[in-house]
Protein backbone atom coordinates (compact mmCIF):
# COMPACT_ATOMS: atom_id res chain seq x y z
CA UNK A 1 0.00 0.00 0.00
CA UNK A 2 1.36 3.43 -0.96
CA UNK A 3 1.89 6.07 1.69
CA UNK A 4 0.12 9.42 1.53
CA UNK A 5 3.33 11.12 0.40
CA UNK A 6 3.82 8.58 -2.41
CA UNK A 7 0.24 9.09 -3.61
CA UNK A 8 0.77 12.85 -3.64
CA UNK A 9 4.01 12.53 -5.62
CA UNK A 10 2.40 10.23 -8.20
CA UNK A 11 -0.54 12.58 -8.74
CA UNK A 12 1.78 15.58 -8.90
CA UNK A 13 3.85 13.93 -11.59
CA UNK A 14 0.81 13.09 -13.74
CA UNK A 15 -0.85 16.47 -13.35
CA UNK A 16 2.35 18.36 -14.17
CA UNK A 17 2.81 16.22 -17.29
CA UNK A 18 -0.88 16.53 -18.15
CA UNK A 19 -1.25 12.74 -18.19
CA UNK A 20 -4.59 10.97 -17.96
CA UNK A 21 -5.56 9.76 -14.50
CA UNK A 22 -6.44 6.11 -13.92
CA UNK A 23 -9.45 5.07 -11.86
CA UNK A 24 -7.08 4.46 -8.95
CA UNK A 25 -5.67 7.96 -9.37
CA UNK A 26 -9.19 9.44 -9.35
CA UNK A 27 -10.01 7.50 -6.20
CA UNK A 28 -6.79 8.73 -4.56
CA UNK A 29 -7.70 12.27 -5.58
CA UNK A 30 -11.05 11.95 -3.82
CA UNK A 31 -9.33 10.59 -0.73
CA UNK A 32 -7.09 13.66 -0.71
CA UNK A 33 -10.24 15.79 -0.87
CA UNK A 34 -11.49 13.99 2.22
CA UNK A 35 -8.11 14.30 3.91
CA UNK A 36 -7.78 18.04 3.35
CA UNK A 37 -11.43 19.14 3.37
CA UNK A 38 -10.77 20.98 0.09
CA UNK A 39 -12.73 20.93 -3.15
CA UNK A 40 -11.29 18.82 -5.96
CA UNK A 41 -10.23 21.87 -7.96
CA UNK A 42 -8.30 23.21 -4.97
CA UNK A 43 -6.66 19.81 -4.39
CA UNK A 44 -5.57 19.69 -8.02
CA UNK A 45 -4.16 23.22 -7.75
CA UNK A 46 -2.40 22.37 -4.50
CA UNK A 47 -0.78 19.32 -6.12
CA UNK A 48 0.89 21.58 -8.66
CA UNK A 49 1.91 24.22 -6.16
CA UNK A 50 -1.00 26.54 -5.30
CA UNK A 51 -2.68 25.86 -1.96
CA UNK A 52 -6.16 27.32 -1.32
CA UNK A 53 -6.78 30.38 0.80
CA UNK A 54 -7.67 29.88 4.44
CA UNK A 55 -10.08 32.81 4.37
CA UNK A 56 -12.17 31.29 1.56
CA UNK A 57 -12.89 28.11 3.52
CA UNK A 58 -13.29 29.90 6.83
CA UNK A 59 -16.00 32.22 5.50
CA UNK A 60 -17.76 29.37 3.68
CA UNK A 61 -17.81 27.39 6.94
CA UNK A 62 -19.41 30.35 8.75
CA UNK A 63 -22.05 30.64 6.03
CA UNK A 64 -22.95 26.95 6.18
CA UNK A 65 -23.07 27.07 9.98
CA UNK A 66 -25.48 29.98 9.80
CA UNK A 67 -27.90 27.84 7.77
CA UNK A 68 -27.24 24.78 9.96
CA UNK A 69 -25.75 22.86 7.03
CA UNK A 70 -23.69 20.79 9.39
CA UNK A 71 -21.74 18.51 7.07
CA UNK A 72 -20.62 21.28 4.76
CA UNK A 73 -19.81 23.59 7.67
CA UNK A 74 -17.65 20.94 9.35
CA UNK A 75 -15.91 20.06 6.10
CA UNK A 76 -15.15 23.69 5.23
CA UNK A 77 -13.93 24.38 8.75
CA UNK A 78 -11.48 21.48 8.51
CA UNK A 79 -10.44 22.74 5.07
CA UNK A 80 -9.80 26.17 6.57
CA UNK A 81 -7.60 24.62 9.27
CA UNK A 82 -5.49 22.57 6.85
CA UNK A 83 -5.15 25.59 4.53
CA UNK A 84 -4.00 27.70 7.47
CA UNK A 85 -1.50 25.23 8.93
CA UNK A 86 -0.14 23.56 5.79
CA UNK A 87 1.66 25.01 2.79
CA UNK A 88 1.22 21.83 0.71
CA UNK A 89 -0.67 18.54 0.74
CA UNK A 90 2.28 16.53 2.04
CA UNK A 91 2.14 18.62 5.20
CA UNK A 92 -1.54 17.71 5.60
CA UNK A 93 -0.52 14.03 5.53
CA UNK A 94 1.71 14.58 8.57
CA UNK A 95 -0.18 17.43 10.21
CA UNK A 96 -0.88 15.94 13.62
CA UNK A 97 2.63 14.51 13.97
CA UNK A 98 4.21 17.92 13.36
CA UNK A 99 2.21 19.95 15.89
CA UNK A 100 3.76 20.72 19.26
CA UNK A 101 1.55 23.51 20.54
CA UNK A 102 -1.41 23.09 22.96
CA UNK A 103 -3.62 25.70 21.28
CA UNK A 104 -3.11 24.36 17.76
CA UNK A 105 -3.40 20.78 18.96
CA UNK A 106 -6.74 21.51 20.64
CA UNK A 107 -8.01 23.20 17.49
CA UNK A 108 -7.03 20.19 15.38
CA UNK A 109 -8.70 17.74 17.78
CA UNK A 110 -11.95 19.73 18.05
CA UNK A 111 -12.21 20.49 14.32
CA UNK A 112 -11.30 16.99 13.18
CA UNK A 113 -13.76 15.42 15.62
CA UNK A 114 -16.52 17.67 14.27
CA UNK A 115 -15.57 16.79 10.69
CA UNK A 116 -15.23 13.03 11.17
CA UNK A 117 -18.21 12.51 13.48
CA UNK A 118 -20.65 15.21 12.38
CA UNK A 119 -23.58 12.75 12.29
CA UNK A 120 -23.16 12.20 16.03
CA UNK A 121 -23.70 15.89 16.83
CA UNK A 122 -27.16 17.23 17.54
CA UNK A 123 -27.91 20.72 16.26
CA UNK A 124 -27.23 22.22 19.70
CA UNK A 125 -24.01 20.23 20.19
CA UNK A 126 -22.90 21.18 16.68
CA UNK A 127 -23.40 24.88 17.34
CA UNK A 128 -21.54 24.63 20.63
CA UNK A 129 -18.57 22.78 19.15
CA UNK A 130 -18.45 25.02 16.08
CA UNK A 131 -18.25 28.13 18.26
CA UNK A 132 -15.51 26.53 20.36
CA UNK A 133 -13.54 25.99 17.17
CA UNK A 134 -14.11 29.58 16.02
CA UNK A 135 -12.86 30.85 19.36
CA UNK A 136 -9.68 28.78 19.02
CA UNK A 137 -9.28 29.92 15.41
CA UNK A 138 -9.45 33.55 16.49
CA UNK A 139 -6.89 32.98 19.22
CA UNK A 140 -4.53 31.31 16.78
CA UNK A 141 -5.04 34.00 14.14
CA UNK A 142 -4.47 36.74 16.71
CA UNK A 143 -1.19 35.08 17.61
CA UNK A 144 -0.27 35.02 13.93
CA UNK A 145 -0.91 38.72 13.47
CA UNK A 146 -4.65 39.16 13.06
CA UNK A 147 -5.16 37.66 9.63
CA UNK A 148 -8.95 37.63 9.97
CA UNK A 149 -9.13 41.34 10.80
CA UNK A 150 -6.80 42.07 7.90
CA UNK A 151 -9.04 40.15 5.50
CA UNK A 152 -12.10 41.97 6.81
CA UNK A 153 -10.37 45.28 6.17
CA UNK A 154 -9.46 44.21 2.62
CA UNK A 155 -13.04 43.12 2.00
CA UNK A 156 -14.36 46.44 3.30
CA UNK A 157 -12.03 48.36 0.98
CA UNK A 158 -13.16 46.28 -2.00
CA UNK A 159 -16.82 46.89 -1.18
CA UNK A 160 -16.14 50.64 -0.95
CA UNK A 161 -14.45 50.53 -4.37
CA UNK A 162 -17.40 48.64 -5.85
CA UNK A 163 -19.81 51.24 -4.46
CA UNK A 164 -17.78 54.05 -6.02
CA UNK A 165 -17.71 52.30 -9.40
CA UNK A 166 -21.45 51.64 -9.18
CA UNK A 167 -22.16 55.30 -8.48
CA UNK A 168 -19.85 56.33 -11.33
CA UNK A 169 -21.76 54.01 -13.68
CA UNK A 170 -25.10 55.47 -12.55
CA UNK A 171 -23.80 59.00 -13.17
CA UNK A 172 -22.58 58.08 -16.64
CA UNK A 173 -25.90 56.49 -17.53
CA UNK A 174 -27.77 59.55 -16.33
CA UNK A 175 -25.51 61.72 -18.47
CA UNK A 176 -26.12 59.50 -21.48
CA UNK A 177 -29.87 59.71 -20.94
CA UNK A 178 -29.74 63.50 -20.83
CA UNK A 179 -27.72 63.58 -24.06
CA UNK A 180 -30.22 61.33 -25.81
CA UNK A 181 -33.11 63.48 -24.57
CA UNK A 182 -31.33 66.40 -26.27
CA UNK A 183 -31.10 64.25 -29.38
CA UNK A 184 -34.87 63.79 -29.28
CA UNK A 185 -35.44 67.54 -29.04
CA UNK A 186 -33.21 68.09 -32.06
CA UNK A 187 -35.08 65.52 -34.17
CA UNK A 188 -38.63 64.49 -34.89
CA UNK A 189 -40.02 62.87 -31.72
CA UNK A 190 -42.00 60.45 -33.82
CA UNK A 191 -38.69 58.80 -34.75
CA UNK A 192 -38.24 57.50 -31.20
CA UNK A 193 -39.79 54.84 -28.98
CA UNK A 194 -39.54 55.13 -25.21
CA UNK A 195 -38.10 51.98 -23.67
CA UNK A 196 -38.57 51.39 -19.92
CA UNK A 197 -36.83 48.13 -18.95
CA UNK A 198 -34.92 50.02 -16.25
CA UNK A 199 -34.44 53.55 -14.93
CA UNK A 200 -31.56 54.36 -17.25
CA UNK A 201 -32.54 52.68 -20.53
CA UNK A 202 -32.10 55.18 -23.38
CA UNK A 203 -34.69 55.92 -26.02
CA UNK A 204 -35.00 53.61 -29.01
CA UNK A 205 -35.02 54.98 -32.54
CA UNK A 206 -37.60 54.04 -35.17
CA UNK A 207 -35.44 55.08 -38.07
CA UNK A 208 -32.78 52.63 -39.19
CA UNK A 209 -29.67 54.78 -38.76
CA UNK A 210 -28.52 58.11 -37.28
CA UNK A 211 -25.23 59.66 -36.18
CA UNK A 212 -25.26 62.40 -33.55
CA UNK A 213 -22.50 64.33 -31.73
CA UNK A 214 -23.27 65.57 -28.19
CA UNK A 215 -21.89 68.76 -26.70
CA UNK A 216 -19.97 66.72 -24.13
CA UNK A 217 -17.93 64.95 -26.78
CA UNK A 218 -19.91 61.75 -27.15
CA UNK A 219 -20.79 60.30 -30.54
CA UNK A 220 -24.14 58.52 -30.67
CA UNK A 221 -24.51 56.03 -33.50
CA UNK A 222 -27.95 54.54 -33.99
CA UNK A 223 -28.52 51.58 -36.26
CA UNK A 224 -31.27 48.98 -36.49
CA UNK A 225 -32.91 50.28 -33.32
CA UNK A 226 -29.72 49.98 -31.20
CA UNK A 227 -27.83 52.96 -29.77
CA UNK A 228 -24.01 52.90 -29.63
CA UNK A 229 -22.10 55.51 -27.62
CA UNK A 230 -18.50 56.44 -28.44
CA UNK A 231 -15.98 58.90 -27.11
CA UNK A 232 -13.21 59.28 -29.66
CA UNK A 233 -12.74 55.77 -31.02
CA UNK A 234 -13.65 53.96 -27.79
CA UNK A 235 -17.03 52.31 -27.37
CA UNK A 236 -18.52 53.47 -24.07
CA UNK A 237 -21.90 51.73 -24.09
CA UNK A 238 -23.95 49.56 -26.40
CA UNK A 239 -27.63 49.95 -25.65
Amino acid sequence: MCSCEEVVEELQRKLLRNESLTETDKQNLQELCELTGWDEEDVRNALVGKTPQFYKYFMEARRHELWLEKKEAARKLWGALTALLCSNIKEVCTLEARIDDPLTDSLIVYTKDLYRHIDDFSDIAFRRRFRQCIKLFNELIKRRGGLIEEKRAVRKRKLEEICKLYQKARDLLEEIEIDIEDLVKANDKSDFIRYYEDDFAPLRLRRQELIYQTEKGYEVYVKDGAIYLFKGLKLILEA
